[in-house]
């Protein structure tokens, strides 16, 4: 008498994984009712950010957590400092137009 092994049943198979294309995706979206403020695939539009976006230097485009009080352009490392305070103030205002960020 032999003793079956436990891995080679057909329930231990692996089952093949069936995908579905775009329009049944979608189709499959439109006929349930979802809340209001559910993210579905057919949506643009996504939920805001958890986290802040990462900071980076203003010149070398390095990731950096500094920020100079006096012009507030990021820098990475204390050579790029001493070329912020250098800048002329119309370059200054270049790179804050450019972040977005108005010049107080």
């Amino acid at each position: 008498m032999t003793v079956p092994e436990p891995n080679s049943s057909k329930k231990c198979e692996r089952k093949k994984t069936n995908f579905k294309c775009v329009k049944q995706v979608l189709n499959a979206e439109s006929q349930i009712s979802y809340l209001p403020d559910a993210v579905l695939y057919s949506h643009l539009n996504a939920p805001p950010r958890v986290h802040p976006p990462m900071k980076v230097s203003d010149l070398s485009g390095m990731p950096t957590t500094y920020t100079d009080p006096s012009t507030k352009l990021n820098y990475a490392t204390c050579s790029e400092f001493r070329r912020i305070r250098y800048l002329p103030q119309h370059v200054v205002n270049g790179y804050l137009a450019l972040k977005g960020v108005a010049n107080t």
